[in-house]
């Protein structure tokens, strides 16, 4: 009874014209706004360790557009369907494709593209999965089965193959020997004993370790990627691919974990400082501390 409902309430949905929908959709975000006190506060948070030079103001704008935001990206993601060829070549733009294509190319396997809660993250599967060959993610299931699979039917859509969090690290190799682009998300708090203490905008957290073990059990390369909305028309994007990050297989394999993680969050903390409206700054980014230090979010700084 409940999956019909969503699915008649995703169908009513796709029917409205995108414009119309997001419009919607970043209405019904700015009541979440407006009412939604403890996220607006780990919002502030983050940004005050992030930009501590940013004035209230200015902090205020970028989590009310990050509400809006995800109305918008909904509505996109819905629109996944009737997202033709034709429709991504008008509103989207891929940069970078030649240093995934080298990877491939010089090491007989697909890479690794480390990305975040950045722009539309959906879109950016989607997109490349549609121009250049299916991908494959990881991703954390919903708590609502029957909204996990309706998200996991469109994330499907091109061909593309979600991957579960639990045990995924098989999985992973898999598709990466097939020649699979394999992308994972780095910028949420991890347990101490799923990351390692890193720097991310001057102040330690902790960042999960598995993409640079990955990496090294693979021997492939790390390539950022990230999917950036213009500000000026909301509905065009950009991908863009950076070149891999450096990394010494043959070196001390903890200390070179370290590197390349630290090298993931200096990506990571790069897009951000381009545009910091596109990051999701709800997360409690730096939640897990070090024994003896406080809690940041309990004591606001």
């Amino acid at each position: 009874m409940k999956e019909r409902l969503f699915r008649a309430i995703l169908k009513i949905a796709e029917a409205i014209p995108l414009p119309l929908r997001a419009a919607l959709f970043e209405a019904v975000m700015l009541v979440v706004w407006a009412v939604d006190a403890r996220h607006r506060r780990i919002g502030r948070i983050n940004l005050r360790i992030a930009f501590p030079e940013m004035e209230d103001r200015a902090a205020s704008r970028i989590i009310r557009l990050c509400y809006v935001r995800m109305g918008t990206s909904a509505a996109e993601f819905i629109h996944i369907p009737k997202m033709d060829a034709r429709y991504i070549a008008e509103h989207f733009r891929i940069e970078g494709m030649e240093h995934l294509q080298r990877t491939e190319k010089e090491r007989g396997l697909a890479a690794l593209a480390m990305t975040g809660h950045f722009g539309n993250w959906e879109l950016l599967a989607h997109v490349y999965g549609a121009v250049h060959a299916p991908a494959a993610f990881i991703v954390r299931p919903l708590k609502s089965p029957v909204l996990d699979r309706i998200v996991t039917e469109r994330r499907e859509w091109g061909g593309n193959r979600p991957i579960r969090k639990v045990d995924s690290a098989k999985a992973v190799m898999r598709e990466i020997r097939g020649k699979t682009l394999v992308g994972i998300l780095i910028d949420q708090n991890v347990d101490t004993y799923k990351g390692v203490l890193v720097d991310f905008f001057g102040r330690k957290a902790y960042t999960t370790f598995g993409i640079a073990r990955l990496a090294l059990a693979m021997r492939t390369a790390i390539h950022a990627g990230f999917i950036f909305r213009d500000p000026r028309r909301k509905f065009h994007h950009t991908l863009r691919f950076g070149p891999p990050l450096p990394m010494d297989p043959d070196a001390p394999r903890e200390e070179e974990v370290l590197r390349l993680t630290r090298g993931c969050n200096e990506q990571l903390e790069m897009a951000i400082r381009e545009d910091p409206t596109q990051w999701l700054w709800f997360h409690r980014r730096w939640k897990t501390r070090p024994p003896g230090e406080p809690d940041i979010y309990e004591t606001g700084h």
